[in-house]
């Protein structure tokens, strides 16, 4: 507990370096924020009251439109089926183009952002590491399930704060009257593969690995224990070795970027992250230091 606290200050002094709005607060402060809190069930809070969500389907449309009024050209149902390389196995390749079904693209530069899988909650790269495997690139990039449930409605918790409970990998996040709840599986069954055709499949929860979640999420808040379950979602996600996305140039092929493997965080980062990779790929480099998460 005492080492979570002093990580949350550091947090919370970095944040406000950067002009993040930030306090420590009491387990009774966070209660009046977020009424299910059992305040005995933890010492001290951070609290970010600039901190909010963003909806992956209408953040996407609205880039969407930008990009094609900005003269972009969208093709839908239209997956890569080949990357075309120029030069031999003795130097390094150079992207040339991408096969598809509609046809050859001729291009010099292809970013790995791969098909999108898309949930309320989060978007993920997927199949970053089929892509990449049809320029004969390998990448450190697990596909595994990743679920979240939607509770019935709960009284005190609209226009509540969002929690995420560190210690016991546990999130909720304010839909309407309702919570969504879930985190970072300790025990996740991890995919061999994800079929082409499942960009907006789910699969069945399993309880057994979900199981841990619902333990921290009532552990924190009890009045879960006696609120039922209207809905459950469970995707794929992908997530690297080190949690850190994968972007930029690959050294081994010219021209072929990466901006995938955002374990889960790819609402959060994807601003941020997209406005690099575009000056990285116009200019050979982004406008900040992304060593953390660079390919290389």
């Amino acid at each position: 507990m005492f080492e979570r606290e002093q990580e949350y200050r550091r947090l919370m002094t970095a944040g406000r370096s950067f002009g993040i709005e930030s306090y420590m607060i009491s387990p009774e402060e966070a209660q009046k924020l977020f009424p299910p809190l059992d305040p005995k069930a933890f010492t001290a809070a951070l609290y970010s009251p600039g901190d909010g969500t963003v909806d992956p389907n209408n953040l996407c449309t609205a880039y969407t439109k930008a990009a094609v009024s900005a003269g972009a050209k969208v093709f839908e149902g239209c997956p890569v089926t080949d990357i075309i390389l120029e030069g031999d196995k003795f130097s390094v390749r150079q992207v040339a183009g991408v096969s598809t079904p509609k046809g050859i693209i001729k291009t010099k530069k292809v970013i790995n952002c791969s098909d999108m899988y898309e949930s309320d909650d989060h978007v993920s790269g997927v199949w970053g590491r089929e892509i990449a495997a049809l320029a004969n690139l390998s990448i450190p990039l697990v596909p595994m399930k990743h679920a979240y449930v939607v509770t019935e409605s709960i009284e005190g918790v609209r226009n509540a704060p969002n929690v995420r409970d560190h210690d016991s990998s546990v999130y909720f996040r304010v839909q309407g009257d309702s919570l969504c709840i879930g985190g970072y599986e300790n025990n996740p069954i991890i995919l061999d593969s994800v079929a082409k055709d499942f960009e907006f499949g789910l699969y069945d929860l399993d309880w057994e690995v979900f199981g841990v979640h619902v333990k921290g999420a009532t552990h924190l808040a009890p009045i879960v224990q006696r609120t039922g379950i209207k809905s459950t979602i469970c995707g794929p996600e992908s997530f690297t070795p080190d949690h850190k996305p994968l972007m930029g140039e690959d050294p081994r092929v010219r021209g072929f970027f990466h901006g995938c493997g955002f374990n889960s965080s790819g609402m959060m980062l994807g601003g941020g992250c997209g406005e690099q990779l575009a000056h990285w790929v116009l200019t050979g480099r982004p406008l900040l230091h992304m060593y953390a998460y660079d390919i290389r």
